[in-house]
């Protein structure tokens, strides 16, 4: 072990180019905060100073901070470094930014847990590592923002992520990791291309809704390219991701433990959500469908009061809300479903000549599905501001079309309006979801 002179004399060294705060010092431990612009490039550098030195070192505790210091240990006890960025992490608030951060850093630190064939911490999060696997991702995001600007939030989370991907895929062979790159854009533009072909108003993200995806060397675009069907195209998403050729993985933010979990396969999805009946509400503008297990989905305006537009159901779990659908997915379920499509025409005919009729069908709505006292619903309908009868006239007529299908049919529909809102249908591609 070195000599209390020998540490202070190297770490005078290696600490001159950076500014450095002491944040404790006892008799037995010494804290000291390293600021910098480039923390991965700092402790690398420190490092090899140590090293020039022969003075041994190791990581600090974990609970030191996500981004792994420096401890040296001394005959009186260790001194820790503790790496901060400048002006704090960059990318730490909310947005596109981070997230193409999040999602890539989860491809390399993944990449980095596959190549060494074990769980990682983030003192394996390295350059030396990043360049030894860097066939390993594929990514838009750089290298550098990846091992040094990542929020501490998210190194736990993505080291949580990296190492339940390993324990899950780490026996399936070998893979690269995508986020941005040409395997993911081909994924998508055969997903926009078979949308056009069949006229499919539906967001990417819900049919696929990983951030990330894994190949190996099996993996062939060709089935995707070919599809002329959504069905069709998941179908070949599903082979794909069974033979573990091509996996795609939605992410969430990971702390304390990391689950994963298989979502979309076609012969899993069984009628889990039966219908239970609606809730017109009395004053409300909203309307709800009601499943078995206490779920539902809320149909409303989410425009604001002045607003004719924002119309879509929201599922209502037991324990939070679980997704949304708005109208064109609604009409595209109804009609595979053989039911009549809900007009789009609704804010037209609230601010035009048909205001008498709107009227009208509100008031038969109320007559069909509320109990409510007559005069009470004359002075709701009739005093209601534009928004509330745009969104009320909705309300009716997806309950008309759902009332008028009846037995294991409604069931499927009711399922299908579920499992588009909660991405898990059959118009949206197997994937698995880490969380």
């Amino acid at each position: 072990m070195a000599t209390e002179s020998e540490v202070l004399l190297s770490l005078n060294e290696s600490l001159q180019d950076y500014e450095t705060q002491v944040i404790k010092a006892t008799a037995r431990v010494t804290e000291i905060r390293v600021i910098t612009g480039d923390r991965e490039e700092a402790r690398q550098k420190i490092h090899e100073v140590l090293d020039k030195n022969r003075i041994r070192y190791g990581p600090t505790p974990a609970s030191k901070s996500s981004f792994t210091g420096t401890q040296i240990d001394t005959p009186s006890g260790n001194v820790q470094l503790i790496y901060k960025r400048k002006g704090g992490s960059a990318g730490s608030g909310a947005g596109a930014s981070l997230t193409k951060l999040t999602e890539a850093s989860q491809c390399l630190y993944a990449a980095i847990a596959f190549g060494l064939g074990r769980h990682i911490t983030n003192a394996d999060i390295t350059e030396a590592n990043a360049k030894k696997y860097a066939s390993s991702f594929d990514t838009d995001e750089k290298t550098d923002s990846m091992l040094n600007d990542l929020p501490d939030v998210w190194i736990d989370s993505c080291t949580l992520g990296a190492n339940k991907l390993w324990d899950t895929f780490g026996s399936k062979g070998k893979f690269v990791f995508h986020r941005g790159s040409k395997i993911v854009d081909k994924i998508e533009n055969s997903f926009k291309r078979v949308k056009r072909l069949e006229g499919v108003r539906m967001d990417l993200n819900k049919w696929s809704p990983a951030d990330i995806y894994m190949s190996n060397s099996n993996f062939d675009i060709t089935c995707l390219e070919k599809e002329k069907t959504i069905l069709g195209l998941n179908q070949c998403m599903q082979e794909r991701i069974e033979s573990n050729t091509l996996i795609g993985v939605s992410l969430k933010k990971i702390q304390n433990s990391a689950s994963i979990s298989l979502k979309n396969i076609q012969n899993s999805m069984k009628a889990t959500k039966k219908y239970a009946g609606y809730t017109y509400s009395d004053t409300s503008m909203d309307g709800y469908l009601n499943m078995d297990g206490g779920t539902k989905i809320q149909f409303r305006s989410f425009g604001g009061p002045n607003s004719l537009t924002g119309w879509q159901g929201e599922v209502k779990g037991t324990k939070a809300n679980q997704g949304k659908i708005s109208l064109g997915p609604v009409n595209m379920i109804l009609k595979n479903h053989g039911v009549n499509s809900i007009p789009t025409n609704a804010a037209n005919r609230v601010k035009g000549r048909e205001r008498a009729k709107v009227y009208d069908e509100i008031l038969e709505g109320y007559k069909k599905y509320s109990k409510t006292q007559k005069e009470k619903i004359m002075d709701t309908v009739m005093n209601a501001q534009d928004s509330w009868l745009y969104s009320k006239l909705q309300v009716t007529q997806l309950l008309d079309r759902i009332e008028s299908v009846r037995g294991e049919k409604r069931d499927q529909l009711m399922e299908d309006l579920y499992l588009y809102a909660s991405s898990q249908s059959k118009y949206s591609a197997a994937y698995y979801k880490l969380e």
